[in-house]
């Protein structure tokens, strides 16, 4: 039997679990259901027709002003709001002002609030009051189906047909199933049956998944609220259906985009950690995980207080912080680890929104710049070591910003000019510091190219300081363009004095040596231990009428020599040594007697004739006390008492000559170290035998005498070699530059290394294709080459081929040189502060002098550059040049 629509409508309205009321255009409450008025804990009589809105709403009121007035309008509000009741009870709500409008006049709103506390039965008082609460019914939100226990529909509501499907008259009478998809029937009368047996106001199908099925077919998901309430007509239950399709949508989104941020998370390169409200570990990126030590440990779920019991309370004020919306952040901070270590971190901390205004929990980024922080401080302390350095060496730093016309100058700097720390500096006063003449003009000059042309500069030049004294500087500059254009120019200047005058002394001490022995009739020749020929001085060629490019590298001293008196030296040799001594061994072994080194011999000049000659041979040794050759120093015995005249002027400019090499500063050490052991030892001797000539009877003892002299003599020529090759570096560092290709240089490298190469089946392998061409000192260059590809093959492994690699790039606008062998190595950890000292060796190599790769760096340093090595031993070495 189905119950009067009438009743039906009273009851739905009194038992529907959402709050509902009415107010009419005066904002009068005109009627209230059950639940509306239980919540309010008032009685119909102090409700209805007597509370107006405002007295409800109280300070709230105001808020509200506009949306009533909207509703009063004919327009519907849905809002959501905290609700208080008029016995202070809070609610969380959705409300929704519904307009009641009749023949086109809005008569008032009904309220709808979405909490659903149990209702209670209510009287209805008239027929007004019966169709308020069916409009009630037609005015909520969700859809309404009534029906009573056997599962027939009673009513049904405007928002059950929208959301069905169905019309009124096609619900009426029909058994709910038909609302339910087919394959979910069979639960739902058990579900039915259930709540009849025990019937109260509670969700339907908690924790399980519902469906409704449409006109059409289309099945989707709904939520379902129960309430139940007894009439005449035996028990009716009210169904609020709501359509959830959207909302699960959007947690289904909201699901996978967890996942998807989790992923991110756990995938970032960063340090990141996703926390929820409680902070607990929701996702951390594998990062995270490798800063903070917790690789093998199952965080997530964990709480962050617990992974880290150290964390102070001011670090928990922040993340209660940002669980309000602040958003916290820090460059650096030290933090103590319980381990008693400091970590430095860089961190922020931001909250996490599930929705708009909705804060699921926290992010925390986090950056361990422990490793910035101390390469910070180490770098501070370098600066402070190089900034003492600068001022021992007396180096300074230089700026000039030529679009702000300012003038920066270290305090090194300022020290060398001898000026006042408020010295104003600008382009004349700067310029006018310069010597007037080479300097100033030379300075106009470079600068000039560097501003217009980006040319760099490297000169040694001089100042005249504040005070008036005489200072030689090296100034280097070099340029900045931006956007094509010359910003600013900045270098280094160096108090180069000491060492300036110290060169001019030894220039005039080398002219000195120089005249002194090519000026005389003493023929000096010296020869590697092979006995080739690599000195020959201008008294051996007037002596032996031969070129010194006739025989340098070509012949040994045995061509100027009697078969004979080899033959007859060597049988005398060869019964004293108890071996065989012959060819040109025979001089070798007679420069190791010592004293006795020194015989008449018989030379055949270039024409033939032959020349009586008294002959000095002495071994020519290394500071490890290897002999790398002979030296020998023969005179006419015609002319012995002219050079007995000669002696005495070389003792007297020796003297002077050792006397001003010992004043030589600590920067030219390689030179002082030559001239003291070749040049006092010989000046010591001469003293001795002037002496015991003076004091000898018979000239047969004073010949002998005279004849010792050759013995003191052999040594000036090393000395002279050294200072000559050494000082040639600053000699040719002025002259001419030129384009020259690297290919060429190289095939004239292997023309003059032919030999070796062959002998050692090396290959070269070269690549100059970056960089073709050099602007360079072609000698220097053809030296460079020389030196570092004789090296490869010369300390060459023997249990391979060498190869020999060059190669030649760009970099910053610089041409960079690199040649690579597979040769012996170098420990760098042993010999890298000497690797290009004079006179140093790094192989058990009879042919190494050490010379080599001293000369090879004062060659580049002379041009600008510089040169540095790295090598692994056993594998190979690598130089790198540039230019």
């Amino acid at each position: 039997m189905q119950a009067s629509s009438k009743h039906i409508g009273f009851i739905a309205a009194n038992h529907i679990p959402a709050l509902l009321a009415y107010w009419d255009k005066d904002e009068i409450c005109r009627f209230a259901n059950a639940a509306y008025l239980e919540w309010q804990g008032k009685p119909q009589e102090e409700i209805i027709n007597k509370i107006s809105k405002k007295e409800l709403l109280g300070p709230e009121y105001e808020k509200h002003i506009p949306l009533i007035k909207d509703a009063l309008k004919g327009k519907k509000q849905s809002f959501y709001r905290e609700t208080r009741s008029l016995k202070n009870k809070l609610l969380h709500s959705e409300v929704t002002y519904t307009p009641y409008i009749e023949n086109g006049e809005v008569l008032g709103f009904t309220a709808h609030i979405t909490e659903k506390p149990s209702p209670k039965p209510i009287n209805v008082p008239d027929s007004k009051t019966e169709k308020l609460l069916k409009d009630f019914l037609e005015l909520a939100p969700d859809a309404i189906v009534i029906v009573d226990s056997t599962g027939t529909i009673q009513m049904v509501n405007q928002q059950a047909e929208n959301i069905f499907g169905y019309s009124k008259l096609e619900l009426l009478g029909k058994e709910i199933a038909f609302l339910i998809p087919e394959g979910h029937r069979a639960k739902h009368k058990g579900h039915i049956k259930e709540y009849f047996d025990s019937s109260a106001i509670r969700p339907m199908g908690t924790g399980m998944k519902l469906y409704g099925k449409r006109k059409n077919g289309d099945i989707f998901r709904i939520e379902v609220s129960l309430s139940s309430t007894k009439s005449e007509d035996g028990i009716l239950v009210m169904a609020a259906v709501r359509d959830i399709t959207d909302r699960i949508r959007i947690e289904t989104e909201l699901e996978e985009s967890n996942k998807r941020n989790s992923i991110f998370i756990q995938q970032s390169p960063n340090a990141i950690a996703m926390f929820d409200k409680e902070v607990r570990y929701m996702a951390a990126s594998q990062k995270w995980l490798e800063d903070y030590g917790l690789k093998n440990q199952e965080i997530i779920g964990q709480s962050h207080y617990d992974i880290f019991p150290e964390i102070g309370q001011d670090w928990k004020d922040k993340h209660q912080q940002c669980l309000k919306g602040e958003i916290h952040q820090c460059d650096e901070e030290a933090f103590k680890r319980t381990d008693g270590s400091t970590q430095w971190i860089k961190w922020e901390i931001r909250p996490w929104f599930v929705s708009e205004d909705n804060i699921g929990g926290i992010l925390m980024h986090t950056q361990d710049i422990t490793p910035l922080k101390e390469k910070d401080r180490e770098k501070r302390r370098i600066e402070k070591i190089l900034e003492r350095t600068n001022a021992v060496a007396r180096i300074g730093t230089w700026e000039v910003d030529l679009d702000k016309e300012e003038f920066i100058w270290s305090k090194i700097i300022q020290e060398i000019h001898e000026v006042p720390e408020d010295f104003v500096r600008d382009a004349t006063s700067v310029m006018g510091f310069f010597k007037k003449g080479r300097s100033q003009d030379l300075m106009s000059k470079v600068i000039s190219e560097c501003i217009f042309n980006g040319t760099p500069y490297d000169l040694e030049v001089e100042l005249i300081t504040a005070k008036g004294n005489e200072v030689w500087v090296r100034i280097i500059g070099q340029s900045e363009f931006v956007d094509g254009k010359c910003r600013r120019i900045y270098g280094i200047l160096q108090d180069i004095t000491s060492i300036k005058k110290t060169e001019i002394k030894l220039n005039k001490v080398n002219e000195e040596l120089k005249a002194i022995l090519d000026s005389g009739t003493v023929s000096i020749i010296g020869t590697d231990k092979e006995g080739t020929i690599t000195h020959f001085n201008r008294g051996a060629e007037k002596m032996l009428q031969y070129s010194a490019s006739e025989v340098i590298g070509k012949k040994t001293p045995e061509v100027f020599h009697l078969k004979d008196e080899i033959i007859k030296h060597g049988e005398k040799l060869s019964n004293q040594l108890g071996r065989q001594v012959s060819g040109f061994e025979v001089f070798v072994e007679t420069s190791n007697i010592g004293d006795l080194g020194t015989n008449e011999w018989t030379f055949i000049r270039k024409d033939g004739q032959k020349l009586v000659v008294l002959l000095t041979l002495t071994p020519l040794k290394n500071q490890q006390g290897e002999t790398f050759g002979t030296l020998g120093i023969a005179t006419d015995v015609n002319e012995r008492v002219e050079n007995q005249h000669k002696l005495k002027e070389a003792k007297e400019n020796l003297e002077v000559l050792t006397e001003k090499l010992s004043s030589q500063n600590m920067q030219l050490a390689n030179f002082a170290h030559i001239t003291s052991h070749n040049l006092r030892a010989p000046v010591s001797n001469l003293n001795s035998l002037l002496q015991f000539y003076h004091t000898s009877e018979g000239q047969e003892i004073k010949d002998t005498v005279i004849d010792n002299f050759e013995t003191v003599c052999k040594h000036l020529t090393n000395t002279l070699d050294n200072l000559v090759g050494l000082l040639k570096i600053q000699e040719e560092g002025s002259k001419k530059i030129e384009i020259i290709n690297f290919d060429e240089v190289l095939s004239k490298t292997k023309e003059m290394l032919v030999g070796h190469i062959r002998e050692s089946g090396a290959q070269i392998i070269a690549d100059f294709t970056k960089a073709p061409k050099i602007t360079f000192n072609r000698i220097f260059l053809e030296s460079i080459f020389l030196n570092l590809v004789g090296n490869a093959i010369k300390y060459r492994s023997p249990d391979r081929t060498p190869i020999i690699k060059l190669e030649t790039d760009i970099s910053y606008n610089r041409i960079l040189f690199t040649i690579t062998d597979n040769g012996l190595g170098i420990d760098l950890k042993k010999h890298s502060g000497s690797l290009f000292g004079l006179h140093k060796t790094f192989h058990e190599n009879s042919e190494a002098k050490g010379i080599g790769l001293f000369l090879t760096k004062n060659h580049i340093e002379a041009m600008g550059g510089t040169i540095y090595a790295s090598s692994e031993v056993g594998k190979g070495t690598t130089f790198t040049v540039k230019f």
